[in-house]
């Protein structure tokens, strides 16, 4: 491990290996940050098979090459992977770094728009009555803290606790500079003061101070908060009042940079596992704090399964935000030749990217204001030098002769150099639109170098038309490792860099704001509280201006992860592991273009892109539908990864017009189980599909007029007694701010084919025949289309249960136009036609139709169906007013048996018949 840990580090960096120590701070000595770790550790799996991954949790520990060889040598051994053949070390000068990838000039925004393959959602403002559950208690001799706010709502929330026999203090913010701790805690609210909320005209110190201080008192209080939550009930909480629904309401805010604080709450709910988190925003006009007190405290303390951490309150009632997919908008840009844009962010990344499809649409006036300095020639010695490695080799042999340097020195140097090269290489192509180009170098956090660059911009080309604030920096760390300085660098990057030039600018007639915010703000991101907090104040400062400036379109889009900029190869094989899709570079700078086209009526805060998803959980709504929370949740389940994906259309699947509900084709649960069942032997070659456990439907697949993209996810294979399992899901878009997952199961595969269990033909079977034709059953009770007709006679049916007989499905090119598969794996007709005599026997039985959302284990014994006739048994073993449950067994000719569903349920509704027959008024 360590021969190969060091040529890893070496062909990623650059680095010699002789320059190498193992006890080399990781950052500080070497220049890695978290990014270029992950892909130092992501290449390092891939050269030892079967090595385990490093969670991210322990990523930050390891601050040495020393502590990654101890830490992988240690789950090396655990795991017996001694034994395994490892790779030949793959030498330093087997790499080859390939030069970055150039620009291409975009096409016109107009037909990129028509449409952008990516999502594009907007936050909704939802009513949401409070449901009381069951509360939760604190542990014994624990207390919850609430940050005094000096104006009686933290006392008023104390004197609530108390009252409800809960030990609660108050606690002030200079316990972060006093060096003492919370080790008592078990719950942190934290409420900003007077000076923090005062109303803002321009930048306020005060209120950056306390964000920064509630940070610091969040992470000082971390340890005792996770502790607790081992122990019992744990609470933390951030209280804002900026309008009661989170700057929403479209009357503006007074302090929007307390914004800040559900990024804090957000991100807490991500890192802090078992401690309930919570950012509540109060309207400000509401001065009851009795009121105030116990309804936070009742949001606080109500036990619901996955509660969402964003809760607004005002006088009339209670508010959830939501996400919802909006199309992109249409119009003109109201920009044109020669017109003056501010772009931050310098003339490299995704900030080059908008620049240049700007530059090809109008051909404005572009000022571009950065960090790095003016771009400078070449030394010769480097000039044709693309090789990262060579490039350090030549910087250390032209630049360092004579005088010792470590490997960050060379690091430095080299980064220097490329990020020059990137901006001559972009200012050039800038520049052949046929715009005025300038780049500035500025650093947007220092208000007079901010302002004197604009004068001297005024005077030569006029005022200022628009401004593109891109500029922003990552400094990832969890919360519990973060520092001040940290955030400071972050968060005045983005916000006061903002507030700098909104006075800057003050006298210009602005036609456009742009934002670049992030979906951290939206969801927050492990690792990213202070870049969390940071796009939360820049989105409501954007909410207040855009009350402030009626005749200036401004926008705030919370990006998801660009394929370009920070993310490495390894960070992207990350991100894909978590389901989250990168936004194309060209694709997502036309995506502002069309942003830019709506007015200033449009939604301000927009989310493009992915998501940075946990795992999507369900809660039970009185009716017994399974639906979505909207709460971004810690994934605790083993990870999943892509197996496939696949554009779902009547073209493509004819077969779904066969199966319409309500006028909309829906996708049967018997072909997503073929495609579980795909999806664990695809991949696992070698293995026999033998089932499923705990099969479940969340939500249909409703196919409109577009495509759906399903995408099929696996977690690695694991041996479980004498079978394999797989957990999947089947997944498609965004809803309330969470990716939807439609079904899922646990895959059951074997290394073969297992035995058929003895069966006993229950007594119903001779119960006597069944009065309707097959005809009448397709005409009169089900909704089935031609193609999925597959019962060919109901022999028998009682109480107890029924039995049919159920033709085979054909082969799937009948089916669909590209099968993932020659031959069915299990028999989706089959399958689809038992859930179909599951109706008939509700329906004759309980008066309704039914629909299946759940088995408890299906297990086949063949390695694919019969082609003839089928015999399908469903004995009944529970009826309830809205449910059935029940037991499938299949048998062939001989009675043997093929397949068995056990723990089968079918939920039951009088709503259902409509959508089965739209036609009949009322049920025959």
């Amino acid at each position: 491990i360590e021969t190969i840990l060091l040529d890893t580090v070496s062909e990623l960096t650059g680095y010699p290996v002789e320059m190498l120590g193992l006890d080399m701070d990781i950052e500080a000595d070497l220049g890695i940050d978290s990014i270029k770790r992950v892909e130092i550790l992501s290449t390092l799996e891939e050269k030892i098979p079967g090595l385990p991954p490093v969670e991210p949790e322990m990523m930050g520990t390891l601050k040495t090459l020393n502590l990654i060889i101890q830490y992988l040598s240690q789950h090396n051994s655990e795991n017996s992977l001694r034994n395994k053949k490892i790779d030949s070390p793959i030498s330093s000068n087997s790499c080859k770094i390939k030069p970055q990838k150039e620009l291409k000039n975009l096409p016109a925004p107009v037909a990129a728009t028509k449409r952008h393959n990516i999502d594009r959602q907007i936050i909704s403002l939802v009513p949401r009555p409070f449901k009381q559950k069951s509360g939760f208690s604190i542990p014994p001799q624990k207390k919850i803290y609430v940050l005094d706010d000096q104006s009686g709502l933290s006392e008023a929330i104390i004197n609530e606790f108390l009252s409800r026999k809960i030990n609660a203090d108050l606690v002030s913010s200079d316990l972060v500079n006093d060096g003492q701790s919370l080790q008592d805690a078990a719950g942190l609210i934290i409420i900003p003061d007077k000076k923090a909320v005062e109303p803002m005209t321009g930048w306020n110190e005060q209120g950056a101070l306390f964000l920064k201080n509630a940070l610091m008192l969040a992470k000082l209080a971390a340890p005792s908060l996770l502790e607790s939550a081992k122990k019992g009930g744990t609470i933390f909480a951030t209280i804002s009042s900026l309008d009661g629904a989170f700057g929403f309401n479209g009357q503006g805010v007074a302090n929007p940079m307390m914004g800040g604080l559900s990024g804090l709450a957000k991100t807490a709910a991500l890192e802090w596992d078992g401690v309930s988190c919570r950012a509540i925003d109060i309207s400000p006009n509401w001065n009851q704090y009795p009121d105030i007190a116990r309804i936070v405290v009742n949001e606080l303390l109500n036990n619901t399964s996955h509660p969402p951490v964003e809760v607004g309150w005002n006088q009339d009632g209670r508010y959830e935000l939501r996400l919802k997919p909006a199309p992109y908008p249409d119009g003109k840009i109201n920009l044109k030749n020669g017109d003056v844009v501010i772009i931050t962010g310098g003339a490299r990344g995704v900030t080059a990217a908008a620049a240049l499809a700007l530059a090809n649409h109008c051909r404005p006036t572009l000022i571009l204001l950065g960090r790095s300095p003016e771009p400078y020639p070449e030394p010769v010695w480097l000039r044709n030098i693309k090789n990262e490695a060579e490039m350090k080799k030549a910087i250390l042999k032209h630049e360092f002769t004579d005088r010792k340097v470590s490997p960050v020195m060379v690091g430095n140097q080299y980064h220097r150099y490329m990020e020059n090269r990137e901006i001559i290489r972009n200012l050039e192509r800038l520049k052949s639109t046929g715009a005025v180009v300038e780049y500035c170098p500025v650093d947007v956090r220092n208000a007079d170098s901010v302002r004197t660059a604009l004068d001297h911009i005024r005077s030569s080309h006029g005022s200022v038309c628009a401004v593109i604030h891109g500029a922003g920096v990552l400094e990832d760390r969890l919360i519990i490792d973060k520092t001040p300085d940290q955030f400071e660098k972050v968060f005045e990057t983005k916000v006061k860099g903002l507030f700098n030039l909104l006075d800057a600018t003050k006298t210009d007639e602005l036609k456009y704001i742009v934002l670049f915010s992030s979906i951290t703000a939206r969801m927050g991101n492990k690792g990213q509280v202070d870049y969390a907090m940071a796009n939360e104040a820049l989105n409501k400062v954007a909410q207040q201006e855009s009350v402030n400036r009626k005749n200036c379109r401004i926008i705030s889009i919370n990006w998801g992860p660009w394929d370009g900029g920070m993310v490495s190869p390894a960070m992207k094989k990350t991100l894909s592991r978590n389901h989250v899709d990168l936004i194309p570079i060209e694709a997502g700078a036309n995506c502002m273009l069309s942003e830019m086209m709506g007015d200033p009526t449009h939604p301000v805060e927009v989310v493009i892109g992915g998501s940075i998803p946990g795992e999507t959980e369900y809660q039970e709504k009185n009716e017994g539908e399974n639906v979505p929370t909207s709460r971004p949740v810690r994934n605790k389940k083993r990870s999943l990864s892509l197996a496939f994906q696949r554009d779902i259309n009547i073209k493509e699947y004819p077969i779904l017009g066969s199966h319409v509900l309500n006028g909309t084709p829906v996708v049967p649960l018997a072909l997503m189980a073929e495609w579980f069942g795909h999806g664990a032997l695809h991949e696992n070659p070698g293995l026999i599909f033998h089932g499923f456990d705990d099969m479940r439907v969340f939500k249909g697949i409703k196919i409109g007029r577009e495509n759906r993209k399903i995408r099929l996810l696996a977690s690695k294979v694991r041996k479980s007694n004498t079978f394999y399992e797989v957990d999947m899901e089947i997944r498609n878009g965004i809803r309330d701010g969470r990716e939807v997952v439609h079904s899922k199961a646990k895959a059951i595969l074997t290394d073969t084919v297992a035995p058929p269990p003895p069966f006993e033909i229950p007594n119903f079977s001779h119960s006597g025949g069944y009065a309707r034709s097959i005809e009448e059953i397709y005409d009169k009770i089900l909704f089935h289309g031609l193609d999925l007709q597959g019962i060919e006679e109901v022999t028998s049916l009682s109480s107890n249960g029924i039995i049919a007989r159920i033709s085979p499905a054909p082969s799937p090119e009948k089916w669909m136009k590209n099968p993932l598969r020659s031959k069915w794996v299990g028999d989706p007709l089959v399958l689809d036609s038992a859930f179909q005599m599951a109706s008939i026997w509700c329906f004759e039985k309980m008066g309704f139709v039914s629909l299946p959302i759940y088995s408890a284990s299906y297990r086949q014994y063949h390695n694919h169906f019969p082609k003839d006739s089928i015999t399908a048994i469903l004995e009944i073993t529970r009826a309830e007013e809205h449910k059935m449950k029940g037991n499938f067994t299949f048998l062939n000719r001989d009675d043997t048996v093929i397949a068995q569903i056990t723990g089968f349920e079918a939920v039951m509704d009088a709503s259902l018949y409509g959508a089965f027959k739209p036609h009949y008024a009322k049920k025959p």
